[in-house]
């Protein structure tokens, strides 16, 4: 992952509880691509978590809002009093350092006069919300939170980074989650269907 999100991590750990309100508060200007890449890094594994999934997808959400209308972080008074104590904490800076040696490798082509302009802004925010909606259900299967949060680090990724290839990987990888969950679902629809015949 960048090294502004080590860096900004860095900034607010602390051996006391740090609420995401806190988050938002230091990171500042990257507080919005920040906030989604530590809301995904528990899902960043095969085994899915439900409960988790539903409130950080939720946060996921209106961050991919707040990209396409304010570019500025977007929280309830509810969940900026989200805690995340030492210990959860301490696993997201694990897997922030884990995935910065890959981050600093893959972010080689900077434009950030297309990266960051107000199209490219709305479409990754309208991906960005559509892979938490995904990410977000509770769906006991292998992978099921892991692969939309392949897409959503993609796409913060891209913008924090303000790299072309990451950007269009997140797309990429975005809408071809979007089509492998339409065709999914007409197939599931057709079984059942099928079944009440």
């Amino acid at each position: 992952m960048s090294s502004k999100l080590i860096n900004a991590l860095d900034r607010v750990k602390s051996d006391h509880k740090i609420t995401l309100g806190e988050l938002a508060h230091e990171l500042r200007g990257d507080a919005l691509m920040i906030i989604c890449l530590v809301c995904i890094l528990p899902f960043m594994q095969p085994i899915p978590i439900p409960g988790l999934s539903s409130l950080l997808g939720l946060v996921i959400v209106l961050q991919g809002l707040a990209l396409i209308i304010s570019d500025k972080p977007l929280l309830t008074e509810k969940l900026k009093g989200i805690e995340l104590d030492p210990k959860k904490f301490e696993i997201i800076y694990k897997a922030a350092k884990k995935f910065s040696y890959v981050s600093s490798k893959l972010a080689t082509y900077p434009m950030p006069s297309i990266v960051l302009s107000r199209a490219n802004k709305i479409v990754t925010g309208i991906l960005i919300i559509l892979m938490a909606a995904f990410l977000s259900l509770p769906l006991p299967i292998p992978f099921s939170n892991f692969i939309p949060a392949i897409g959503i680090f993609f796409l913060c990724l891209g913008i924090l980074e303000e790299d072309i290839i990451l950007s269009i990987c997140g797309q990429m990888i975005s809408i071809v989650i979007i089509v492998l969950v339409y065709i999914s679902g007409n197939v599931i629809w057709e079984q059942f269907e099928n079944w009440l015949a």
